[in-house]
């Protein structure tokens, strides 16, 4: 890693994005493709492709909040003149970019609320008879109220991100002066009001409301520093391949622990909020909230992922990055980043999959058990409420008759779990969300290095340039 250098080389920060990187990043791309295809192909009768669903939101939710917040990092770095950022500018910038294609997935997924392709949010498209607690909800949980505030969030990610992107380029000497700098004071501080309200009320919809039922007053922040501990992990992968290559030279290791320093601090933050969310929730001992780490613990599946999740998120990087010398590193901040990556995202897999993956013939009957005020948690799961005497599953009158023989007879194969002949779940973790995952990695990579491509990687007429150079920590 360079040490402190003021030296500076325009013509060096010109970057072109090809070779091994960009064919492999089109190969994840079309790994994902498959992964998609074999999701979709492979559903069980009656699941309403549950897992091609899941996947495609945890996915298009995870680097959606990757490129908001990137975004984020900008305008509160420009409205508190936070200058060492200054010169890995231009990649929190090319991060917002990806927003365009994550606004693709949830149209798609928009579409499949209005023409009933999914049950990601089964409860509130079509509630159960006498469910009070999605009845009042209603008026939030609806597919129009749904749909046009998804559209506005998403203009405004993409129209203030491509303001601010238009004024930060060098085509002329006045470019990104200091009266160009004070302008964009304005439009960060836009951002940061856009983002504080829809970074939370877009969790709500999008993730917490395929279980109406549910809800966290923590669950917006809960997802926030989950957001950053991604982002701030790709951001150092990013730097890593572009030093690589022979850019960004006047990145040191100073730069490299700014950003190591805020991964740490954000994963502590995300375990802060995790465990205040769990602690609460426990000791309340609410059946509405209990219901949300129950329903995670009946099944081996989600109850294996969920320590490993802490362990990566927590654990890892607390042990891994408190030293000076580790966040100063590329190699090892990279590997950190590489388990972070992968862990957060398995951070959202477990907020998405439960629900949307249970067998559809539940529904009805977990909405009555909700209901059940007397009754403790584990009451609430009871899988005797969920079958009449002759051991059958209800089904769900929105849906119809969906359960095939073998379904009603127990013999419906999952890697979820049994219970008196119950199936708790239809969802799994295996190659799919692997190849799933990596297309969409791939896709954010291609986005973001061909918009690097398009101007130099270092914003040469800003006027905090030079103290960025001097960064020192």
């Amino acid at each position: 890693m360079a040490h402190h250098n003021t030296s500076f080389d325009p013509n060096a920060e010109n970057f072109t994005f090809g070779g091994r990187l960009k064919t492999l990043s089109i190969v994840f791309m079309l790994i994902g493709v498959l992964g998609m295809i074999w999701a979709y192909a492979s559903s069980a009768e009656g699941t309403h492709h549950a897992r091609f669903w899941t996947n495609i939101l945890t996915n298009a939710y995870y680097f959606n909040g990757i490129a908001i917040v990137a975004m984020m990092m900008i305008s509160a770095h420009t409205i508190g003149y936070g200058a060492w950022q200054t010169i890995i500018k231009r990649l929190f910038e090319a991060f917002g970019i990806y927003t365009w294609v994550t606004l693709v997935f949830f149209l798609f997924i928009i579409a499949g609320i209005f023409l009933d392709w999914h049950g990601l949010y089964h409860h509130w498209v079509h509630p159960a008879t006498g469910d009070t607690i999605v009845g009042d909800k209603q008026a939030f949980l609806n597919p129009m109220t749904y749909t046009i505030g998804v559209l506005l969030f998403f203009l405004g990610w993409i129209g203030i991100g491509a303001y601010m992107r238009k004024h930060s380029l060098d085509e002329d000497g006045a470019t990104n002066s200091i009266e160009h700098y004070q302008k964009s004071k304005y439009i960060a501080a836009a951002y940061l009001v856009l983002f504080g309200i829809s970074s939370s009320v877009f969790s709500w919809w999008a993730v917490m409301s395929t279980d109406p039922h549910w809800y966290s007053t923590l669950f917006g922040w809960y997802n926030f520093a989950s957001y950053m501990c991604g982002m701030l992990s790709m951001m150092i992968l990013v730097i890593s391949y572009l030093k690589y290559k022979g850019h960004l030279r006047n990145v040191t290791e100073n730069h490299l622990h700014s950003i190591g320093t805020y991964l740490f601090g954000f994963s502590v933050f995300w375990t802060y909020l995790w465990f205040s969310q769990f602690m609460l929730i426990w000791y309340g001992n609410i059946p509405e909230d209990t219901m949300y780490y129950v329903k995670r613990f009946r099944v081996p599946l989600f109850k294996v992922l969920f320590f490993v999740n802490l362990f990566f998120n927590f654990v890892f990087p607390f042990l891994f990055l408190m030293k000076r010398k580790a966040k100063r590193s590329l190699l090892t901040a990279g590997f950190a980043s590489c388990v972070l990556i992968c862990s957060h995202f398995l951070d959202f897999y477990l907020m998405v999959t439960p629900e949307p993956s249970a067998p559809v013939e539940h529904h009805d009957a977990a909405a009555k058990e909700h209901h059940a005020s007397n009754n403790n948690a584990s009451v609430l799961l009871a899988s005797n409420e969920t079958h009449n005497e002759t051991g059958h599953a209800a089904t769900n009158p929105a849906h119809g008759n969906v359960s095939d023989a073998n379904h009603h007879k127990g013999e419906h194969k999952t890697n979820g779990t049994h219970e008196e002949g119950l199936v708790l779940t239809h969802a799994s973790f295996g190659l799919i969300e692997v190849f799933i995952f990596l297309g969409f990695f791939g896709s954010f990579l291609f986005v973001v290095l061909t918009r690097l491509s398009k101007n130099r990687l270092v914003p040469i007429n800003h006027p905090l340039l030079e103290e960025s150079l001097r960064n020192q920590i």
